[in-house]
């Protein structure tokens, strides 16, 4: 992976952030959206906006400009999550958060919907990133972003993941994703969307 992938991704990523703050901002989060009738404590916090900045607070452990990743080719593949979760702990990316990542990719790759589906918004329609082709194998091999962000007052925590799958074919796609966690209101971090 290249550089200007990280920047085309970053400005991608900011701007539907952006678009998704203004949302929150008028009362619906991202999922409200697609959430009706759904028990209040998993449904995310909107919060009234506490300064007129778009982005008020900002803490980066990752940054993913400049990074480059290994690509994982059909002899390098090996299903599993095989990622050094203790190497990035620090700060906001704690034992919480880590598990509860750790426990949605562990479900991607035994292929288990339940477990990808615990820590997720209740409604969440994320299936399809990952349980969409039969006998298809994962394997997650490093994070490329990890980042705090306030955005209107409202917490979010980006953690950008490479992987790759392994088709029924035997070839082998390198790809990444990030996963959005907000709290709900409650107070708990839960995974509101991954993109």
């Amino acid at each position: 992976m290249n550089k200007r992938y990280y920047g085309i991704f970053s400005v991608v990523m900011t701007v539907f952030l952006l678009q998704s703050a203004c949302t929150a901002s008028v009362g619906d989060s991202m999922n409200e959206i697609n959430q009706t009738n759904h028990s209040s404590s998993k449904t995310p916090v909107s919060q009234t906006p506490t300064s007129t900045n778009v982005i008020t607070e900002s803490e980066r452990l990752i940054d993913p400009e400049g990074l480059e990743f290994k690509e994982i080719g059909v002899e390098d593949f090996n299903k599993g999550v095989f990622i050094d979760f203790e190497r990035y702990k620090k700060d906001f990316f704690n034992d919480d958060i880590i598990s509860k990542f750790k426990g949605n990719l562990e479900g991607i790759v035994e292929n288990d919907k339940a477990k990808f589906k615990v820590h997720l918004y209740e409604g969440s329609q994320k299936e399809s990133l990952f349980f969409d082709e039969e006998n298809a194998q994962f394997m997650f091999n490093d994070l490329d972003l990890l980042e705090k962000i306030t955005i209107y007052g409202r917490e979010q925590i980006w953690i950008g993941v490479q992987y790759a799958k392994k088709h029924e074919d035997g070839s082998v796609e390198n790809k990444a994703i990030t996963y959005f966690f907000t709290k709900n209101k409650e107070g708990n971090w839960l995974i509101e969307n991954i993109d």
